[in-house]
């Protein structure tokens, strides 16, 4: 599904005379209850709401152009709008972003959890207007006709299912095959990481080692107690030696849904995320949850224990 499908005529504001995100909004969605199944009352309510920052979600893709999401029950499927002004709008710091200006307010609508879209429709965007002529020529249009003559951007492919990138928990820490496991011990410790991944030279994954492994070894080896100073220095392997290492691997375009099973039926945490055999982060049983079931990406951007990303 393209952009264009999506993109409802109505709801193409162009040029939009406001001065503020609220007035942009309120502009798409006037539009949206007449092909839409959205009554004024709940229009200004959704447009007040995602102003204030207490509906939806506000994400900025660029310094002139911001996405709103939000969940309208009524509706069959996703619906895109867009509001282009000829000057700055004003952007409040209620609406959850950084205070500041916009030419250009897109909305999207969702009959059911907002998230799925909100991923879909900021990533695929963003890649489309990486181009600054694409960025000029859509901050340029001022007809209906000019938006949908931006061929580029009407192409942008829209997904219908989540890939592992959707749920990508990007990697922090990483060790090396000499690193000694002590090292690796006070990672895990301070950091709260249940598993680090163990790479060679150019990143690519040699195994993985976890709190399991590490535990089970030094307790084998007759690792000292805390203070223990009658006990004799017992010699530390390095990760080489302790990890575990047929590791499988997921790429971020496989479905998300396919690395989940693969989770589930080889019971693991977790599973590494490869791009071209460089390790760029893991999906985990926590991430693909939050991803599949409506959890904002906020949220597993932050996770509150970095123990909970399994990185």
């Amino acid at each position: 599904m393209k952009l264009s499908d999506l993109l409802v005529d109505d709801c193409i504001v162009a040029p939009a005379e406001t001065t503020d995100l609220r007035g942009a909004l309120e502009a798409i969605l006037e539009k949206a209850s007449g092909p839409l199944p959205i009554g004024e009352a709940q229009a200004a309510s959704l447009a007040r709401g995602l102003s204030l920052g207490s509906r939806g979600e506000i994400v900025r893709l660029t310094d002139d152009i911001v996405v709103a999401v939000a969940s309208v029950e009524p509706l069959d499927g996703p619906c895109v709008g867009v509001a282009i002004a000829p000057t700055p709008l004003t952007i409040p710091a209620e609406s959850g972003i950084d205070e500041g200006e916009a030419r250009v307010v897109f909305l999207a609508l969702s009959p059911g959890r907002f998230s799925g879209v909100r991923r879909h429709l900021v990533g695929a965007l963003a890649r489309a207007l990486r181009d600054p002529v694409q960025v000029e020529e859509l901050l340029g249009a001022r007809s209906r006709a000019q938006v949908r003559g931006l061929r580029v951007l009407m192409d942008v492919e829209f997904r219908t299912r989540l890939l592992v990138e959707d749920a990508l928990v990007k990697v922090r820490y990483r060790v090396y095959p000499d690193t000694p496991l002590r090292e690796v011990v006070d990672l895990m410790v301070r950091r709260w990481t249940r598993a680090v991944p163990v790479v060679g030279e150019r990143y690519e994954v040699l195994g993985i080692l976890t709190s399991g492994d590490a535990l089970a070894n030094l307790l084998q080896r007759g690792h000292p107690e805390e203070g223990d100073e009658a006990s004799a220095p017992v010699e530390q392997p390095t990760a080489k030696e302790i990890m575990t290492r047929s590791v499988l691997c997921v790429s971020e375009g496989q479905a998300l849904v396919e690395a989940a099973n693969m989770m589930v039926n080889r019971d693991v945490e977790q599973l590494p995320v490869v791009r071209e055999g460089e390790l760029v982060g893991f999906v985990t049983r926590d991430s693909i949850l939050r991803a599949l079931f409506g959890q904002r990406e906020t949220d597993m951007d932050q996770p509150k224990r970095e123990s909970e990303s399994n990185e």
